[in-house]
């Protein structure tokens, strides 16, 4: 009978709880001060602007800022931790709420005394009050008063000794056959556990006379709600929070009756910002008080002080439970954060000893001999609770049998492996399973997982064993597509603990870890390094993709520079020939001086995209080889090409320059339709555009804009680059004119001699020191 019912109590507390997040201990070390002041800074970064008041509200809203609103100061009979003070300090809920008040909606208060909520309702009915938040305790009506939608729910918990660890999975079982104590209820009609005629209940009065039962064992566990939280923690218990419907406690704002505007403004304001922030000040404020206020003797604090600094090792390839992360230099994962944890809050000083060098057996080995003191994470076995210590475990998982994909024949029973020739990793916690099952003839003990993988695939053995998780992440990263796993070890389940070295001392730690182990939730933090199948399969195919587009890039840059190579090689070959063919071979030795630096820098902006911006990368891969190709495809004979083909050349030169610079660089073109098929001696308008970007605007840190006109003039084309950089003087005009100053790999002086094949055309420069460049080009009409 009593089952059936503590089923039922099960399944009702379920139901209430279900979609609620669990507030539990967590890892935060934070002080009061820093949550309070990140929740604070909330409050000051909304704006009202952003809350959808109506005309009507916004104008009520404004004349209450004229004027102090009076709020409750203080109102210790709410309890809990709406107000709380610290060492002098007030971190209460309700101090963030009044921040809110001011910050977020601009009120100026002023603090009344009350005596209690009875008081309150009678200054708020009275206009002695204009706010207040109270705890509403449903079915009380009060006459006069409107309340505001609950900003959060004050709940109940069940308190039970921090030797144990009970989640909502083992409620039921926690519960069953037991003893329970309710305190400060409203009425015994109200209690959701009343309807449970076989559970004993102890209505005390005072938190004393329920601890005194408690420990005197005439009650299992304490049913109480928030307002008895902080004295329960203190006394070393621990706390899971129950909602209870028929207890409706919510933490609300109640106003006058005759302000329906201000209730209207207050429950927006809610919805915007404040509930949704004050609820979860509210759970944190929570867990850093059970995390501060963990329950030690006096003679357990100083047996942690005399065992000095731990020497702690931990495995460097074992996600999500630890890794070794080479940037930071640090471990990482569940068990590195959950140990980080309890280290600190029991005062346990260690530090992390990192060899790579050595193996996994290895360091077992270093427990057994007493060379380190604790090593983890570390599934209990047998044979190692023979020589180590370990503590309650903090997570489970499974092994797994891997065969060659082309022999992947699924097994029933793990049974099957006899008679097969097997592999596992030295030192591994499935080999006192395995060495029961198989024969040690019969069995490979490999040194690292990789060598174990390769004996597999090498047909050394025909099984390995190995962790799921770390098979999983192996699969992806390592390329494993030819293996694939046929069996889970249900046989055999691996709990994870710390494994300390044998000693007296360490015997009495044990404890003290394991009930610090209680206060954090290892499920949470295992999840967040636990990554899913397909997740690791979405980062393979992107690392490939991202690994294949850098071959890419790079194969291209290869051709390039060879092309360079030979360009520059060709062109020193025939620059000396006669007079007649000047003109020819100028044509390949511009070709030829195309800066390898700007090809780098093209490279080194693509390969950037490749990361973040996949589809950019393609666009500018496809910019610089129609830049590459018109410049290299160009006849050397004297051939002219269009001005339709010079811009496309000069866009393919702006889309990369660009990329590189961002907003820095504006490029305008005024091109004249009419003009784009005349015919023009190459590379004479892009290395004036290219002038004016590099020695132009780029000098300046703020960049800058240029400007490119072609304009048909009468019997002439003009074409015209300027731009709003740093200028020169006439000084350094006259030298770049006279080849005694080269800014470009295609110099001004250069495209001044070719226009000489012109007669009567004449290269302009108009510059002004600070104030930007003009270059005018006039050109012949010539379809």
């Amino acid at each position: 009978m009593i089952a059936k019912k503590v089923i039922v109590l099960l399944l009702v507390i379920w139901f209430l709880t279900s979609g609620l997040a669990v507030a539990e201990p967590s890892s935060s070390k934070t002080t009061y001060d820093e949550i309070y002041e990140k929740y604070h800074r909330a409050a000051e970064s909304f704006s009202s602007e952003s809350i959808p008041f109506t005309p009507e509200e916004r104008e009520y809203l404004k004349e209450m800022r004229n004027k102090q609103v009076k709020v409750p100061l203080a109102p210790g009979f709410m309890g809990g931790f709406y107000e709380f003070d610290e060492k002098g300090k007030n971190y209460g809920v309700n101090q963030l709420f009044y921040s809110f008040l001011e910050e977020t909606l601009g009120l100026k208060l002023s603090y009344v005394a009350v005596s209690g909520p009875e008081d309150v309702f009678h200054k708020i009915a009275n206009g002695s009050l204009d706010v207040a938040p109270i705890i509403y305790r449903h079915p009380a009506e009060y006459s006069g008063i409107l309340l505001s939608e609950p900003i959060s729910y004050n709940m109940n918990y069940i308190f039970y000794s921090n030797e144990k660890k009970i989640t909502y999975d083992s409620l039921g079982y926690a519960l069953e056959g037991k003893k329970i104590g309710t305190v400060n209820l409203l009425s015994e009609d109200s209690q959701p556990l009343n309807q449970f005629n076989d559970i004993t209940y102890f209505p005390y009065r005072s938190i004393s006379d329920a601890y005194e039962a408690f420990m005197a064992k005439k009650i299992d566990f304490i049913y109480a709600n928030v307002e008895n939280y902080r004295s329960f923690i203190d006394h070393g218990l621990l706390a899971l929070p129950v909602p209870n419907p028929k207890n409706d406690e919510t933490y609300r704002v109640c106003v006058s009756s005759s302000n329906p505007l201000l209730q209207s403004i207050l429950n927006k304001a809610i919805a915007s910002i404040i509930g949704q922030t004050v609820s979860e000040y509210d759970k944190e404020i929570r867990k850093a008080y059970l995390y501060h206020h963990f329950y030690m003797t006096e003679q357990e604090r100083e047996l942690l002080r005399s065992i000095g600094v731990l020497r702690v090792m931990v495995d460097d390839n074992f996600t999500p439970l630890s890794f070794y992360d080479e940037n930071k230099n640090h471990y990482a994962g569940a068990s590195v954060d959950l140990f980080e944890s309890i280290a600190t809050m029991i005062g346990l000083r260690y530090t992390l000893v990192h060899d790579e060098n050595i193996s996994w057996s290895e360091k077992v080995a270093k427990v057994k001999s007493k060379e380190i003191d604790v090593l983890f994470p570390i599934s209990m076995t047998p044979t190692r609770q023979k020589f180590g210590l370990f503590s309650q475990p903090y997570y489970s998982t499974y092994y797994t049998v891997i065969a060659k994909a082309e022999n992947g024949k699924k097994l029933k029973y793990a049974q099957e492996l006899l008679h097969k020739k097997v592999g596992i990793v030295k030192g591994t916690s499935i080999t006192d399973f395995i060495e029961t099952i198989i024969p040690k003839e019969q069995i490979t003990y490999f040194d690292s997982d990789s060598h174990m993988y390769r004996g597999l695939k090498n047909g050394r053995v025909d099984y390995i064993i190995q962790n799921e998780n770390v098979f999983l992440e192996d699969f992806y990263e390592n390329e494993l597509f030819d293996l694939t796993s046929v069996y889970r070890l249900r046989e055999s389940p691996k709990y994870y603990c710390y494994f300390l070295k044998q000693s007296d001392k360490m015997e009495q730690v044990i404890p003290i870890i394991n009930r610090a182990m209680n206060y954090f939730d290892s499920s949470e933090m295992v999840a967040a390094y636990q990554v899913g199948e397909s997740e690791l399969r979405n980062r393979y195919i992107e690392q490939k993709r991202n690994r294949n587009l850098i071959a890419f890039v790079l194969l291209i840059a290869v051709v390039v520079l060879s092309l360079l190579v030979y360009g520059f090689i060709r062109t020193k070959k025939f620059s000396k020939k006669l007079e007649k063919e000047v003109a020819i071979n100028e044509m390949a030795y511009l070709q030829s001086q195309i800066k390898p630096h700007f090809l780098y820098n093209a490279l080194s902006a693509i390969m950037a995209f490749c990361y973040t911006d996949s589809e950019k990368a393609g666009d500018l891969l496809n910019s610089l080889s129609k830049y590459l190709r018109i410049v290299f495809n160009t006849d050397n004979r004297g051939e002219l090409v269009t001005i339709q083909r010079e811009i496309e050349l000069v866009k393919s030169y702006v889309d990369i320059e660009q990329a590189r610079y961002g907003e820095r660089l504006q490029i305008f073109f005024d091109i004249d339709q009419a003009c784009l098929q005349q015919r023009i001696m190459p590379l004479l308008i892009q290395p004036l555009v290219e002038n004016a970007i590099r020695h132009g605007v780029m000098k300046k840190a703020q960049g800058g804009t240029v400007r490119l006109s072609v304009k048909q003039i009468g019997e002439s084309i003009t074409v015209i680059v300027s731009d709003d950089g740093v200028g020169m003087s006439e000084q350094k005009i006259k030298e770049i004119l006279s080849r005694k100053e080269t800014v470009s790999g295609v110099g001004l002086a250069n495209i001044k001699q070719r226009l000489g094949h012109y007669p009567g055309k004449q290269l302009t420069i108009e510059s002004k020191e600070d104030r930007g460049t003009i270059i005018t080009l006039p050109l012949p009409l010539k379809e």
